[in-house]
């Protein structure tokens, strides 16, 4: 699982050890949360025997350890840090890790690859839905 020590990814992570699974969890523990709160967000799985720990960046890594399954949960948050001076981060962290992260996929036979965005694509909710401000 990438970005596993995130908010989604962590409770995913909580979620797989409950049943018989394995879990490898990647994560760079960038900047946009205090790396404690990343770690009291794992500290229920770091001590779990079916739970292995892998703190770095998925653009440094030439492959992926041997997995049937990846969850992709890695993502810089946050729709207004998408322009402007931050949105090199923003596409480093999103785009070229997605992209990163499927071509390290593909060399491997894997049963799925799951992708899940951020609830920040979605923008500002009004009466109509969904606005992007």
């Amino acid at each position: 699982m990438t970005g596993c020590a995130g908010f989604i990814g962590w409770h995913l992570v909580e979620r797989l050890l409950q049943g018989d699974n394995g879990v490898i969890g990647i994560d760079c523990f960038t900047d946009y949360y205090t790396e404690e709160q990343k770690l009291a967000n794992l500290s229920c799985a770091l001590n779990r025997e079916r739970f292995t720990f892998i703190r770095r960046d998925i653009l440094e890594m030439g492959r992926f350890p041997h997995v049937d399954h990846v969850f992709h949960m890695a993502a810089q948050l946050g729709v207004r840090t998408s322009r402007g001076a931050n949105f090199t981060i923003y596409m480093r962290n999103n785009a070229e890790v997605t992209r990163r992260s499927l071509e390290v996929c593909r060399s491997t036979e894997l049963t799925s690859f799951i992708y899940s965005s951020s609830s920040s694509v979605y923008g500002a909710a009004d009466e109509g839905g969904y606005s992007f401000q």
